[in-house]
């Protein structure tokens, strides 16, 4: 039985020394070099590329194909973002990976939960990315976040290459007015929503309701043109079909009272840009050119507006509008 024993001992120090040979000092059965890319032009020609110029920094998350934490490479400066750019990984040992990387500008207006990724114990069900907004009034014009997950086999080859594809999770709303009566008023642009926390696969999380910090308002101020008509723009959260939480108002700020939407109409932002175009699809727009066309009615102080999203004319929305 001693012999049968030791001859299993002999047997796993030789497997753990072949398995260990990556960390030891023969490199011979180790990858050199393996870098991973990002790919912002796959969709190019649905107009889904992203501009390099929304990315100067980048964060790749490393999971075990069990899901758990095992690292991060970090890039907080990149001078030239584009695809020659690349993050080397050339210390992974051979194996199955889930690659997760977040990058956009400054992440001031995003952090990670939990604050501190424990090595082997944090799972991917447990991490959290949230746009960090500590007050109810997101006043800053938010940077745009783009996304990334890729299953990675990692073996002994020398020279190994990974592409992940980037996917925009933000979008840009903008609205200007025509024929809006001219007058001396200030006004705002805000859109209010509860959407502020995803999980690593850039799938919705509630996390934000659960702590108290869900509803909030993504606010602009709206300027004027030499025609007196109002121009605004904001950079919000993923819009999502199956998510109707996004509301938009224009706010006469100087006169207290809401310019759009006004009675029956609605300022779901969902609705009103399926109302507009049904086959919308959320995943490759990301920037809505709202434009609200107002019209005098009966009586001075009525106007009708009429309502265009990225053209498409909006006609299931009650248009009367009270104007004092």
């Amino acid at each position: 039985m001693n012999k049968i024993i030791q001859t299993i001992v002999k047997t796993l120090f030789v497997s753990a020394l072949l398995l260990s040979s990556c960390i030891k000092e023969d490199m011979s059965d180790c990858p050199e070099e393996i870098r991973v890319y990002f790919d912002i032009e796959t969709r190019a020609s649905e107009g889904d590329a992203i501009n390099p110029d929304d990315v100067d920094r980048m964060n790749l998350y490393v999971f075990s194909h069990k899901g758990y934490y095992l690292g991060e490479y970090s890039d907080e400066y990149i001078p030239g973002f584009g695809t020659e750019y690349y993050i080397d990984c050339s210390d992974l040992l051979p194996g199955k990976y889930s690659f997760i990387a977040w990058g956009g500008k400054d992440e001031r207006y995003y952090r990670i939960t939990p604050g501190t990724f424990v090595k082997g114990k944090t799972t991917f069900g447990e991490a959290l990315l949230m746009l960090d907004h500590p007050e109810e009034t997101v006043s800053d014009n938010i940077h745009h976040l783009f996304h990334s997950e890729l299953p990675a086999t990692v073996t002994n080859a020398k020279v190994q290459r990974f592409v992940m594809p980037l996917w925009q999770i933000t979008n840009t709303v903008n609205i200007r007015t025509v024929g809006l009566p001219a007058d001396d008023h200030e006004y705002i642009f805000d859109i209010a929503d509860n959407n502020c926390t995803y999980q690593f696969d850039r799938s919705f999380a509630d996390f934000g309701e659960k702590s108290g910090h869900g509803h909030f308002k993504h606010v602009a101020p709206c300027t004027k043109d030499e025609e007196s008509q109002l121009h605004s723009t904001l950079n919000v959260m993923r819009l999502s079909a199956d998510r109707r939480t996004p509301h938009l108002q224009v706010v006469n700020k100087t006169a207290g009272t809401i310019l759009y939407p006004v009675g029956a109409q609605s300022g779901n932002l969902i609705e009103l840009i399926q109302s507009a175009n049904p086959e919308n699809d959320f995943d490759t727009t990301h920037t809505y050119d709202i434009v609200l066309v107002f019209k005098k009615g009966n009586g001075e102080a009525n106007l009708t507006v009429t309502i265009f999203v990225n053209g498409w004319e909006l006609r299931d929305q009650d248009s009367e509008l009270i104007v004092n």
